[in-house]
């Protein structure tokens, strides 16, 4: 499913409002789809209506998986690619020559005599001139994780003129990379009635079980339990994440019931971190304060919303009371506030639960059709995430005090601006205190950038060379598609004229990296969130709850909010998406 916007007319008073319509499965939109004319994003009829290539679709390639193929046909055709590169994620690859070979058997192949063809306005070159075949198709091997690692580069220094990247949302935007792409989402058919149906027969046995145990307490069983659900999940499966919770919400007002008697209400919405997908999550990016959330608001569709803030706004005047919405309506019934995720492994699931500790989470996998309980420690990650700062903080002897209060990250732009302001203040401008002592002026610390397609951003890489500067901290600067232990080992060790070696990394990679798997390196990799953090630029108490001499492990640790913004409109200056992040490109600050 894709949306495709239609070209605004030309009007004498005014410009005329774009228009979004959402294509059917059919591939028409809902204007008639019996013209000839191809203006903008429609498939023409020798695509549309090629009986063989639907033929070919049809026994090849797994139903339930949406390649788009007259999309990528059409597209390829409409900006005369020659030269296509395909690059697909480790599990979409065994696909790979299949649909190499469709597009190179159909593309152009049966195009319209230059007479009869329709004309584009994208495509105004004469007839004589357009490509007749693809005249190479490359199949990028090397792996890819996600997005960020889409390989426009590779792509262009083989010569292609078009790279169609299978299997993850647009993270890195068009307007970045040097040639055209586009970007398949790849949406896979499950079936949804199964995964409401298992969710369903577990908080009913869950709700049977509590009410034998206060009948044998000998206490009142009480009204009804409603399940607040969270339902997320990856790209491939956002259009069944929207059909789960609507089917979920069908039964708000019906409870469920199992044949005991023993009932139960569903109330269910699809958060969304923009400008991802609603209900999209990533491994570095997920949906935060879901704990916190107003659900019964967040039930409302965006009308309903209005109209609740005019209602309250009116009834505010009337009475002369501050402007304020009720955060839902207060009862006695009890609430469990659930994240039910939908996708076949657990790495993105993952940064769901980091984001939002306190939550219980549900997994359902699409493949072996089971739901399970998923449990992610926490406790664990932060005590270790800590110990890595405190390693750096006490290698390059800064003294800073650390800011540990407030559960919120750059929470707005203007926090973010202040946090980058700071740091890039002249150095001359700086207290003393703030510098670290003339044996720390002497320490390196390695940047390093991710150059696994386009997963490090030279943006950030720019902001941390100049926080590093700015504290009197040598940087060296290492590219590196894959990090690995081994390597920055030898990396690290000291150089033969005498010097100390690397003392510390940062990576601008991804930052489960640091996450995961930063205690098994020999120095401590922090990611760019907690090299912020160790320097003080950056409030964020979910590191600090628990003191560095505490042994135990208590729930209060789960309280604080560890950022997983990477690719969020509203994170800080470490994310890919603020300010001039977005534009990958690297900047000097004067520092």
């Amino acid at each position: 499913m894709t949306t495709e916007a239609e070209p605004s007319a030309a009007s004498t008073t005014k410009s005329a409002p774009r228009i979004i319509r959402r294509k059917k499965k059919g591939g028409s939109t809902t204007t008639s789809s019996s013209s000839t004319s191809t203006s903008g994003n429609d498939i023409p009829p020798h695509i549309q209506n090629n009986t063989q290539l639907h033929h070919i679709i049809s026994t090849t390639l797994p139903k339930d998986y949406d390649f788009e193929i007259l999309k990528t046909i059409w597209r390829i055709e409409n900006s005369n690619a020659q030269h296509v590169a395909l690059q697909f994620p480790e599990g979409l690859t065994m696909y790979a020559s299949t649909i190499g070979d469709i597009l190179v058997k159909f593309a152009y192949r049966f195009q319209p005599a230059p007479s009869l063809q329709p004309s584009s306005e994208e495509n105004k070159e004469p007839p004589s001139t357009r490509p007749k075949a693809i005249q190479s198709l490359s199949i990028l091997g090397d792996v890819t994780y996600g997005a960020c690692c889409i390989d426009d580069l590779s792509a262009r220094a083989l010569g292609c003129d078009l790279l169609v990247h299978y299997g993850h949302s647009c993270l890195v935007p068009l307007t970045c990379t040097v040639i055209p792409c586009l970007y398949v989402f790849v949406e896979i058919r499950v079936d949804v009635q199964h995964m409401v149906d298992c969710v369903h027969m577990t908080f009913l046995q869950e709700e049977k079980d509590r009410r034998q145990n206060k009948s044998q307490e000998g206490s009142d069983d009480g009204p009804a339990r409603i399940i607040e659900a969270c339902v997320m999940g990856t790209v491939q499966f956002r259009s069944a994440v929207i059909e789960a919770a609507q089917r979920l919400n069908s039964d708000a007002d019906s409870s469920t019931s199992s044949s005991e008697g023993d009932e139960i209400k569903f109330q269910a919405v699809v958060p969304q971190a923009k400008p991802l997908s609603p209900g999209e999550t990533l491994g570095c990016t997920a949906p935060s304060g879901l704990a916190q959330l107003d659900f019964q608001d967040a039930l409302l569709s965006p009308r309903e919303r209005r109209e609740r803030k005019k209602q309250a706004a009116a009834a505010a005047a009337a009475t002369g009371a501050v402007d304020t919405i009720p955060a839902g309506s207060a009862d006695s019934i009890p609430r469990e506030r659930v994240m039910l995720f939908l996708a076949d492994g657990r790495f993105h699931l993952e940064a769901a639960m980091i984001s939002n500790p306190s939550l219980r989470a549900l997994r359902y996998d699409p493949y072996s059709k089971t739901l399970t309980e998923e449990r992610y420690e926490t406790v664990k990650m932060k005590r270790l995430r800590r110990e890595a700062i405190m390693a750096v903080r006490k290698s390059l002897g800064i003294s800073d005090p650390l800011k540990r209060g407030g559960g919120s990250v750059a929470s707005s732009v203007q926090d973010g601006d202040d946090i980058a302001n700071s740091v890039l203040q002249p150095q001359q401008q700086r207290s003393s205190s703030s510098r670290p002592p003339s044996s720390a002026s002497r320490k390196t610390m390695g940047i390093i950038l991710g150059t696994l397609g386009r997963q490090g951003n030279p943006a950030i890489l720019s902001r941390l060379r100049s926080l590093l500067h700015s504290r009197g901290i040598q940087t060296i600067i290492v590219l590196l598609s894959e990090i690995f232990p081994k390597k920055l080992e030898m990396l690290s060790k000291p150089t033969l004229s005498g010097g100390s070696g690397v003392c510390a990394w940062v990576q601008v990679a991804c930052p489960r990296l640091s996450i995961d798997w930063g205690h098994y390196f020999c120095v401590p990799v922090l990611s760019p969130f907690e090299l912020y953090v160790a320097f003080g630029e950056v409030e964020n108490a979910a590191l600090w709850v628990a003191e560095e001499e505490k042994t135990d492990e208590t729930a209060d640790d789960l309280t604080g909010q560890y950022p997983m913004d990477f690719y969020t409109k509203s994170g800080g200056p470490w994310t890919n998406y603020y300010d001039s992040n977005t534009k990958r490109k690297v900047l000097s600050y004067g520092v």
